[in-house]
């Protein structure tokens, strides 16, 4: 049986989610190269249908709990969790070391708890965008779902990042944080 969060992913993608035309090639190249211009220009969200409201609560208590968990993995609460992770990103935009010590011993607790990128998709601007609760519930858990998918992307790649998902993952960061 697919879990609460895959079902909804699946759900919401082919309800509210439809992918636009790039109107020319300056536009195609720039998707190609600024992952957040891709992800605020192609994809228009519409409105979460009704009928999907009770997977959005069965997904979010279903991620509440792995959040449990994986907080009590790292010792800290949600909002420790937070910022301790916007001080490792800082670190690391600015090609400190400080965040190297910091993400490994963060790595055990955060390793598998966000299945995909499509889980941080899901969470970090489809739902919020399909719902349009300005700081509520669902950006909250975006930005954790997305802090701790970062935490895990920094722990595999860190500055050897040949394919992109630091670059996805930040793009994904700052547009959580745009919709907060």
């Amino acid at each position: 049986m697919r879990s609460a969060i895959t079902q909804l992913e699946s759900e919401i993608w082919n309800s509210c989610v439809r992918q636009l035309a790039a109107r020319d090639e300056k536009t195609a190249n720039r998707w190609q190269t600024d992952e957040f211009a891709h992800l605020n220009e192609r994809f228009l969200v519409q409105p979460l249908p009704a009928e999907l409201e009770p997977l959005v609560s069965q997904a979010v208590m279903q991620w509440q709990q792995i959040e449990q968990q994986v907080c009590g993995k790292l010792g800290m609460t949600s909002e420790q969790f937070l910022h301790s992770f916007e001080k490792v990103r800082h670190d690391f935009i600015s090609d400190g070391k400080k965040w190297e010590p910091i993400i490994g011993a963060m790595q055990d607790g955060v390793a598998g708890a966000v299945r995909n990128m499509d889980w941080v998709n899901l969470f970090s601007w489809v739902l919020p965008k399909a719902v349009r609760e300005p700081g509520g519930q669902y950006l909250s858990v975006g930005k954790v779902v997305t802090a701790i998918f970062y935490c895990e992307l920094l722990s595999k790649y860190g500055k050897r990042d040949e394919n992109g998902y630091l670059r996805k993952i930040e793009a994904r960061w700052r547009l959580v944080n745009e919709l907060t």
